[in-house]
């Protein structure tokens, strides 16, 4: 008996394991963009807090140096603690000091003015007329140095979801 050979008719279509195949790929090209997305979308809010950071210390940095330019009798404290200023830098909480008001009539005024540190909302306050008013925000920390007789450094430290800026204020007395 002759064995003739015998052709089966060719099947079109995809193996299982193909598919798997094509399905595993995708998967992970989907998961590579998901990735660069999600991480190209973190960069964007670091940035934005950032630059709300710096944008923030400038409004403080210009508030606190117009009001403690023009005063007079500044004295710092931690923990209601009066700090001496050294060469080095200390951590406070808390600046009083006065400004003359009114000078025009030729009677000045003294006005007793405070600007403090509130922790817990991480907040700068200036507390005057009766009432208290943020100049900042995200201020974790706040230090002073001494520079010379009328010159001070004021350290400020802030943090926006785990966003950390620091930056010194130099400050010149006039009075």
């Amino acid at each position: 008996m002759l064995m003739k050979n015998k052709t089966f008719p060719k099947k079109e279509g995809y193996l299982m394991v193909e598919i798997f195949c094509a399905i595993s790929i995708s998967l992970i090209v989907m998961n590579i963009v998901t990735i660069m997305l999600k991480d190209s979308n973190n960069l964007v809010n670091q940035t934005d807090n950032r630059i709300e950071i710096m944008e923030q210390f400038s409004e403080m940095k210009s508030t606190i140096k117009r009001e403690l330019r023009n005063s007079n009798n500044i004295k710092f404290y931690y923990k209601g603690n009066s700090i001496f200023l050294d060469n080095k830098f200390e951590r406070i909480d808390k600046i009083r000091f006065s400004q003359f008001e009114d000078v025009k009539n030729g009677n000045p005024v003294i006005i007793n003015r405070e600007m403090f540190l509130s922790r817990d909302k991480n907040k700068i306050f200036i507390y005057y007329n009766g009432g208290s008013f943020e100049i900042g925000n995200y201020v974790v920390d706040m230090e002073v140095r001494k520079e010379s007789k009328d010159n001070f450094s004021i350290k400020l430290k802030l943090n926006k979801n785990n966003n950390n800026f620091s930056d010194i204020i130099n400050i010149r007395t006039r009075n």
